[in-house]
């Protein structure tokens, strides 16, 4: 356990004097075996092996962040950080950009890893559309909510043109920043993503789903028994798409586009607002260069459907800064459920086949995040087969 001595004298230390910790505050819910006393407000849902801590000094709030051994790389850090940088040039005023060290480096290398010390950032984490609904409300897997009442519990219009313009900004931004390949290229996210899929069809289903339906037998539980259920009606849901979502990747795979550094994670839970809309975003950690339909998916997705007006809306927002061509388009379309399926298949993966390690509260959070998916999935299809 690394102490707050430990963290001042060799990693602090590293920078101005006005930057030594008074107090610390660990965020990661994953190291902490008791959490029923948890802000979740301030805690971070990572299963990765990355750490962060508050940091309170004379000179207001940080964030320190270690980086797990091995990642990233040291050219890979200091690509996140460059592209950061730009950002800020540029005028992008949401961004963390990490704190120089007194030799005007952005990170200090300690016990095997490298540290960050971020800006604090402040605002709201905006929950995402019908998060309090979960099996506590006794929701069947029946479809049992209209398309209006759906769209009557999304986060507010104004927020999400605030996201959409902001991460327009940010694409722009970062736009000219150079990089060693044609700027014209395949999607090597979506070429992962293809082959990442094919591999579920190719059994990684049925091999989840016989060992989800042992756990599911097993569970003694109300948590475990919500989240294998959740768990189940999920990869029903995957399975269902596959089809339409493998034929959508393998034509987005073949088309080229622009090529630019992207952030790679961008979503709603990344974010934070205040009365004016977006004030701050954070995790930068998948920063790479590639197609920004990633992004734009994957934010958009995280908000609001396709086909609905918070979808038009964003869209619509975005493109007012950047856009898009008719490749992108489809794209946009054909990846935005792959996204949120992989991601949960990820989960559930983490869990039952490689039998990662989950305290309750993190288990209690993927549930949520699956069951709020599910009700999505499960009202988008109720009401294209309504049409």
């Amino acid at each position: 356990m690394i102490t707050i001595n430990q963290i001042n004298r060799f990693v602090l230390s590293e920078y101005s004097r006005d930057y030594r910790a008074l107090d610390i505050l660990p965020l990661d819910v994953a190291n902490l075996l008791d959490v029923s006393g948890v802000d979740s407000d301030s805690c971070v849902l990572s299963l990765d092996n990355c750490r962060h801590w508050q940091v309170e000094t004379r000179v207001g709030l940080f964030c320190l962040r270690r980086w797990g051994a091995g990642m990233p790389g040291t050219s890979q850090l200091q690509f996140i950080q460059a592209t950061l940088w730009q950002a800020e040039i540029e005028g992008i005023e949401f961004i963390p950009l990490p704190r120089e060290t007194l030799e005007h480096r952005g990170f200090v290398t300690f016990d095997g890893s490298y540290w960050e010390l971020l800006p604090w950032v402040s605002g709201v984490e905006e929950p995402p559309p019908i998060r309090t609904i979960g099996f506590d409300d006794e929701v069947s897997s029946e479809i049992s909510i209209s398309s209006e009442e759906y769209e009557y519990m999304a986060i507010q219009p104004f927020r999400i043109v605030s996201a959409m313009t902001s991460l327009a900004q940010f694409h722009l931004a970062v736009s000219t920043f150079p990089i060693p390949d044609s700027p014209i290229g395949h999607s090597t996210r979506v070429n992962n993503m293809l082959k990442r899929w094919q591999s579920w069809v190719d059994g990684g289903f049925n091999n989840l789903y016989k060992t989800i339906r042992e756990k599911w037998s097993a569970s003694a539980s109300d948590l475990m028994i919500n989240f294998t259920e959740t768990g189940l009606r999920f990869l029903n849901n995957a399975v269902t798409s596959s089809g339409e979502i493998l034929s959508g990747l393998w034509r987005s795979s073949r088309f080229m586009v622009q090529i630019q550094p992207i952030i790679g994670n961008c979503c709603l839970r990344h974010l934070r607002f205040d009365y004016n809309g977006v004030c701050g975003m954070i995790d930068f950690k998948m920063i790479g260069i590639d197609s920004i339909v990633i992004d734009v998916a994957s934010l958009l997705g995280s908000m609001t459907n396709p086909d609905t007006e918070g979808w038009k809306l964003g869209l619509r927002a975005y493109q007012r800064i950047r856009q898009l061509d008719d490749y992108e388009i489809f794209m946009l379309k054909s990846i935005y459920h792959s996204i949120i399926l992989i991601e949960g298949l990820e989960y559930l993966s983490d869990f039952f086949l490689l039998e990662k390690i989950m305290n309750e509260y993190q288990i209690d959070k993927i549930t949520n995040r699956l069951e709020y998916w599910n009700l999505r999935m499960e009202t988008e299809n109720y009401n294209r087969n309504s049409a």
